[in-house]
């Protein structure tokens, strides 16, 4: 007995120790991991496999222009834009000879110094010729012109002027008249006439009586006066006669289509329709306008309009006169622009070379620029976003019904995309066909100049009563931009327009450091969600284009609304949220708020592309890398997701002089960058996560999110 209990005893003194250590050992574990969970969820510890870097030359140039842009003062979830843009927007003042500067302008001005390499003192003597001559004869000029310059009433002809100037110099003046394909058979070219434009820009600085209107009012008139001093008219002549001239143009101006809109319509029998504004689509084009002007072309004196159009004639030259003209342009420009230097010499030629023969020019700039490889890897972009929009579409969408769904997922499927340039420029033969009418002179510049304007006004009549080439395109590779075309349900992408950017990485990938030439990365995605595919199907797809343009169009381009009336109805309820986000928005630059009416068809654009091509990318990254992550670049913090967002934001990174940020609000179709920006990221849940941005701050607009696709 006593053995066992000892026995017994000894077992017993056993397992207390044994439970002992065991509860050390789990109270040990405990702390050890609730260590390690703190120091995970601090950010001092990651249980993930340590990340790869690229530590190539062009990922260290990358990171170090990522850098360069970024303003780390500026909290991301308050104000992403200056976050993003402050170092770029610092470090790049506006040049003086421009209204506005950002990384597109950067990009334009880096292809016209690669033409400049390609490429490489008359006074106003020409044009005096042109205006002692019929149709030209100035009125203004009269007294000091000579004899053969006299103008004469009893010859005047309003038909043979408005002709000439439009059918010989490409001038544009009380009506224009141009060739392009029937919206209602898109098969077919038609002609169509519009409304031309005015000597300002902005028809408001016509009729308002703010400050800033009238001193461009005033501005405009002294430029008149002082061009016609120029040109050899006595001072108190020209004085009198451009008043009339201005006169008349306010007349011009003062015919409101709006306002005639809005006194046909009996909002008393239409209640809903109180709202209409000038993004509403209008599908006639402004029969009135052409009555109207009538009705003052034949109140007015013939001199007037004489000198009104000679006028028009003669603004639209003075790029081309001597020094002592454009400096007295530049005194008009700094009113209405702010600018305060001319272009330089060889920018201006450069720009007119590749305006005048663009496919020449756009031989030269594909033969020593244009990357193949990246051709490809745009086309597989593409791809990835017409996935992206149509998963979006069949997932997410709750407000279209089937029926409208299957359509619009058979427009995706019909865009066609074209990257990098038409393939009939590199055919010599066919470029220099068109080019066998016009002679040029190294003599005569002023001569060459008038030729090509020739040329250009004639040019696309050539396919009048001829079929769309629907599968061809007429892009100039040096175009710096991308667009959607409703009539051949297309996206053109230009060589230049797929260039490397300003701080981007200088291959597909951050810096193509450890992916093929076909594998675009974060870089490539975000910046196709500005204007590449994503926006300009969301301007297509998401019927995006001026307030909801791109229903109108079926997938064959041709006029033929295809939406149904719920999904119509759905559709214009959601844009409201839009509306009112971007109407609240104030730039103090310009003074003024966005309009949120106008911008509506490119704000949905810009959040729609967001998203698509945030999709996009992260399939890409599933699909052809297997789930795992590009390298990060080196010396920098940002995740790849982060660098998408970054990107996105760069390729918006522009300063405005306030004369250009007035404008931009009053006549631009896109919101201002920084709203482009901060708009479309506060509604996208991606970005917050992100960046971790709280729910209650700036670029986290939570339940008060607005999204359409």
């Amino acid at each position: 007995m006593e053995a066992e209990t000892g026995s017994s005893r000894e077992t017993g003194k056993s397992a207390s120790k044994g439970t002992r250590i065991a509860l050390v050992v789990f109270i040990g574990s405990t702390l050890v991991l609730g260590t390690i969970l703190f120091l995970v969820s601090q950010g001092f510890l990651s249980l993930q496999a340590k990340q790869e870097y690229c530590l190539k030359p062009e990922c260290i140039e990358a990171a170090a222009a990522i850098l360069s842009k970024v303003n780390p003062s500026v909290d991301p979830c308050h104000n992403f834009f200056r976050f993003a843009c402050d170092g770029w927007i610092n470090s790049n003042p506006i040049p003086e000879d421009m209204p506005s500067y950002g990384v597109y302008p950067w990009l334009r001005h880096n292809v016209d110094l690669k033409l400049k390499e390609a490429i490489e003192k008359a006074d106003a003597k020409p044009l005096l010729h042109i205006l002692r001559h019929s149709p030209f004869r100035w009125p203004v000029l009269e007294s000091n012109i000579g004899p053969e310059g006299v103008w004469s009433e009893r010859k005047f002809s309003l038909l043979q002027t408005l002709a000439t100037f439009r059918g010989q110099y490409s001038n544009s003046v009380f009506i224009r008249l141009y060739v392009s394909p029937d919206d209602k058979a898109s098969n077919e070219h038609i002609l169509k006439l519009d409304q031309a434009t005015l000597s300002l820009a902005v028809r408001e600085d016509y009729l308002d009586n703010s400050t800033e209107a009238k001193s461009y009012r005033e501005a405009l008139y002294k430029f008149m006066v002082d061009t016609a001093v120029l040109l050899g008219a006595n001072s108190s002549r020209a004085e009198h006669d451009m008043k009339s001239v201005l006169r008349l143009e306010i007349k011009i101006a003062e015919f409101d289509w709006l306002g005639y809109i809005k006194k046909v319509i009996d909002t008393r029998l239409y209640p809903d329709l109180k709202d209409i504004g000038p993004s509403e689509n209008v599908v006639v084009r402004v029969p009135q306008y052409f009555k109207d002007l009538f009705r003052i072309l034949g109140s007015e004196r013939k001199k007037t309009i004489a000198n009104y159009l000679v006028w028009r004639m003669v603004y639209s030259r003075i790029p081309n006169l001597s020094r002592r003209f454009q400096y007295r342009w530049l005194e008009f420009s700094r009113v209405i622009q702010g600018t305060t230097t001319l272009l330089p010499q060889w920018d201006k030629c450069v720009n007119f070379i590749e305006s005048a023969l663009p496919y020449v020019v756009g031989k030269m700039f594909v033969d020593v620029h244009f990357q193949e490889d990246k051709k490809e890897m745009m086309e597989e972009m593409i791809e990835g976003v017409r996935w992206a929009f149509i998963d979006m579409l069949e997932k997410e969408n709750e407000w279209m019904d089937a029926g409208t769904k299957k359509k619009a997922k058979e427009k995706a499927r019909a865009v066609l995309s074209k990257v990098g340039y038409p393939e009939f420029i590199m055919n010599d033969t066919y470029v220099n066909e068109d080019l066998k009418a016009i002679k040029f002179s190294e003599s005569d510049y002023f001569g060459n100049v008038l030729q090509t304007r020739k040329y250009l006004a004639q040019s696309d009549f050539f396919w009048l009563r001829k079929a769309v080439p629907k599968t061809e395109w007429f892009t100039n590779p040096t175009t710096v931009n991308a667009f959607y075309s409703a009539s051949t349900n297309q996206i053109p992408r230009s060589s230049a327009g797929s260039g490397r950017q300003p701080g981007r990485s200088p291959r597909p990938g951050w810096a193509q450091c450890c992916t093929t030439p076909a594998h675009p990365g974060p870089a490539v995605y975000a910046s196709t969600a500005d204007r590449d595919f994503q926006q300009e199907s969301s301007r297509s797809l998401s019927s995006g284009e001026q307030n909801i343009r791109g229903r109108k169009y079926d997938k064959n381009g041709n006029l033929d609304p295809w939406w149904s009336l719920d999904s119509e109805e759905k559709f214009k309820e959601k844009t409201k949220c839009m509306v009112n986000q971007y109407s609240n928005y104030y730039w103090k630059k310009a003074g003024l708020n966005v309009k949120g009416k106008r911008t509506l068809g490119e704000n949905i654009a810009d959040n729609g592309g967001l998203r698509e091509a945030f999709r996009a990318y992260r399939k890409w990254i599933n699909d052809k890398r297997q789930g795992v992550e590009e390298p990060l670049l080196p010396g920098i913090t940002f995740t790849n997701n982060q660098l998408f967002f970054l990107s996105y934001a760069h390729v918006r990174c522009n300063s405005y002089r306030p004369e250009a940020a007035r404008e931009q609000v009053q006549i631009g179709a896109h919101s201002p960058p920084e709203f482009r920006v901060n708009g479309a990221i506060s509604n996208f849940e991606e970005f917050q996560k992100a960046f971790n941005c709280p729910s209650n701050s700036t670029m986290n607009r939570g339940t008060d999110s607005c999204r359409l696709w």
